[in-house]
């Protein structure tokens, strides 16, 4: 599970799990997509881009974007 976020130029550079380990955002959607990280999923930007998403449980404070910055 994500704990927080790490922003750089506007989008997600980096997340925190829940363990206290920091990765990229490479390596967080290549673990959501393997199903290593719980309540997100991948998704593409406008411009194609893989995203890490959370899933509309119509909970806001589980939003990425609403989730503690690092």
């Amino acid at each position: 599970m994500i704990q927080a976020v790490h922003y750089q130029n506007g989008a997600i550079a980096a997340v925190q799990l829940q363990n206290g380990s920091v990765v990229d955002i490479a390596t967080a959607i290549g673990m959501a997509e393997a199903g290593l990280i719980e309540d997100v999923n991948t998704g593409r930007n406008r411009e194609g881009q893989k995203t890490l998403r959370s899933y509309p449980d119509g909970e806001q404070s589980n939003n990425l974007s609403n989730l503690p910055r690092f």
